[in-house]
């Protein structure tokens, strides 16, 4: 026996997407006429040692205070999903059209310190920033629950909801973003192939681990300010493949 799914009519889920959208456009200009022209807060939100410092201060806390490979395996998958889940929300802002971003969309009144110049992604969803810091924010929540959860609340006031109220994103980017980067890692927390992979890693590597914390420093100092070498990278290998 077959079973099928209510059919909703095209009406009325054409009308509840209306309805999200107005939902969506009504909280930013809210947010925005709270702060939308507070130059410190945005001083404060875009400053990358501030808004990064309880996250990576954190991990490189976690990554030393135990010397086990399975927790440092752990990390270096979760954060292995960090990056992967930033390369996500920048591809998808690159190659779909969910909604403009705000702050280009002149018909948005918008009251914000942020000039409204053209950007070279006009699509903001999900937000690669909250993306990245949510996903480093689970990262420590998966070894540390209380540390993760502060985490998680710096990045939502610091980061994310400042980004709304300066019309960079609307809330629906910011709730793509808490959903995208937390699931990438708790997928990779959870499968036993990426933490198997680094912890052999480590046996290969024994007595030369400097190498290691090498490379999770340049790790890290590329993702305090969402990893821009790998970015541009990115965009000069697309401008070579194109040429």
């Amino acid at each position: 026996m077959w079973l099928s799914w209510p059919a909703f009519p095209v009406d009325t889920m054409s009308s509840l997407a209306t309805a999200i959208m107005g939902l969506d456009k009504e909280i930013l200009l809210t947010l925005n006429s709270i702060g939308g022209r507070n130059q410190d807060l945005w001083d404060l939100a875009n400053n990358s040692l501030f808004r990064g410092f309880p996250l990576f201060f954190s991990i490189v806390a976690l990554w030393f205070s135990n010397e086990q490979p399975e927790r440092r395996g752990r990390m270096l998958a979760g954060l292995m999903a960090v990056c992967l889940a930033t390369m996500l929300s920048v591809w998808s802002q690159f190659h779909t059209a969910v909604h403009m971003r705000p702050i280009l969309d002149l018909a948005i009144p918008l009251d914000t310190v942020i000039p409204r110049t053209p950007w070279d992604r006009t699509n903001s969803f999900p937000s690669d920033t909250a993306t990245l810091f949510f996903s480093l924010a689970t990262v420590v929540f998966v070894e540390k629950r209380w540390i993760g959860l502060f985490c998680f609340a710096w990045v939502a006031v610091i980061v994310a909801i400042p980004r709304v109220i300066m019309g960079l994103h609307y809330p629906s980017d910011i709730i793509g973003a808490l959903v995208l980067g937390p699931a990438t890692v708790f997928t990779f927390a959870k499968l036993p192939y990426p933490k198997r992979l680094f912890e052999c890693a480590f046996r290969w590597l024994d007595g030369r681990m400097y190498i290691v914390h090498a490379l999770l420093f340049i790790f890290l100092a590329e993702a305090f300010d969402l990893f821009p070498s790998l970015q541009a990278l990115g965009k000069l290998f697309a401008r070579l493949l194109h040429a």
